[in-house]
């Protein structure tokens, strides 16, 4: 959790200032403290002296949250609106063309961008918000949404083709999911349909195979002939009896792309089955595999693991775990394994899991299912 710093807590401190130290100066001190030091003396006067620069010095102390922690970013963040309430009381007035070139500057941190619009705001609230018009596709992801947000606004006063037009634009940039399916019923008001699932990335149709066995707290890491090699027509040692593929693919409807294992293949505790796709993209490129599931998950992609998560019944939000990872041009192959424990309490019942596609963003990548064909 983000450690909030409070301005009167700084301003109530009594560590005399170092007088020596210039600007650049503090912002490395605060830069390259550990986040737990926040008490110490050199990083209080340091965070003094930010907070008495000068206003025209608000957008080079904001540049020292680049490729920083969450820490300095709070130290640096109460500085610069320290810097920016005094110079407004006092009748001054901020660097706005300085601020606009740092809200523009979309290699600095998501974190200083934002301060900076949010300053724009104050002393230029028309201008700011036409700024953040253009920011629908921005890769800070606190803008993009604030941005989308206005865009919502305007596009529920638009009618006919034109109000279906932004709407589109809308979903292709949001990246927060009360935001995609705000766009997508607005759209679907309209008689337009949406394949949410597609949108997003998710892998919607899968072979599976099972049971295997999961019971006893050693077998999530047991590797079953299906880490091995995919070969549909072969039957296995089971938890009970024989692990066949199913003959069809499991395919779901469910616009977040939802596989219930016990709809799909009965419930069943202390158990472990296979999932398998192959997706087709038309280039090799980085992607990141978001999935969810309240089971015990290992994932690979063209044969490597790219995730393991044993953990059970603690949730199951979208995009609950990420891991990066690359796809080569045409066909890829991806596998889960799911396991579900041995609870029998109602809340353990659930037996599922999603999985999508995507950039660093969030945004679902285009790619074709062949789960049907084998390798």
């Amino acid at each position: 959790m983000r450690v909030i710093l409070s301005l009167s807590l700084f301003c109530a401190l009594a560590t005399p200032l170092l007088a020596s130290e210039s600007v650049d100066e503090a912002i490395v001190t605060i830069r390259t403290a550990s986040p737990t030091a926040a008490a110490t003396s050199e990083v209080q006067a340091s965070w003094k002296i930010l907070a008495a620069a000068e206003a025209n010095e608000m957008t080079t102390i904001l540049r020292g949250m680049d490729d920083s922690n969450p820490a300095v970013e709070n130290w640096i963040r109460t500085a610069v609106d320290a810097i920016g309430t005094r110079t407004l009381e006092q009748g001054g007035e901020l660097p706005k063309s300085q601020l606009e070139e740092l809200l523009a500057d979309t290699s600095a941190a998501p974190r200083a961008r934002r301060t900076a619009y949010e300053w724009l705001e104050k002393i230029d609230a028309d201008g700011a918000h036409e700024l953040l018009a253009g920011m629908t596709n921005d890769p800070s992801l606190e803008l993009r949404y604030d941005a989308v947000a206005a865009g919502m606004q305007q596009a529920s006063t638009a009618t006919g083709d034109e109000a279906i037009a932004q709407y589109r634009k809308l979903l292709d940039a949001a990246r927060d999911l009360d935001q995609i399916k705000k766009c997508k019923a607005a759209l679907e008001e309209k008689g337009e349909k949406i394949d949410l699932a597609k949108h997003m990335g998710f892998v919607t149709s899968w072979r599976v195979i099972g049971f295997f066995d999961n019971s006893g707290k050693d077998k999530f890491a047991v590797a079953y002939p299906p880490e091995e090699t995919i070969d549909f027509e072969a039957s296995y040692d089971g938890k009970t009896e024989a692990a066949t593929w199913r003959a069809e693919p499991i395919t779901t409807d469910d616009d977040l792309g939802n596989i219930d294992l016990n709809d799909a293949m009965g419930p069943e505790k202390g158990a472990a089955v296979y999932m398998y796709a192959e997706v087709d993209v038309p280039a090799a490129q980085a992607v990141q595999v978001r999935y969810a599931s309240p089971n015990g998950v290992r994932v690979w992609v063209n044969g490597k693991l790219v995730a393991s998560n044993e953990v059970y019944h603690a949730g199951g939000e979208v995009d609950q775990y990420t891991a990066d990872t690359n796809l080569v041009a045409g066909k890829n192959t991806l596998l889960i394994k799911v396991c579900q424990n041995e609870q029998k309490e109602s809340w353990a019942q659930n037996w599922s899991v999603q999985l999508r596609l995507c950039d660093a963003l969030g945004g679902g990548i285009p790619f074709t299912t062949s789960g049907e064909r084998a390798p």
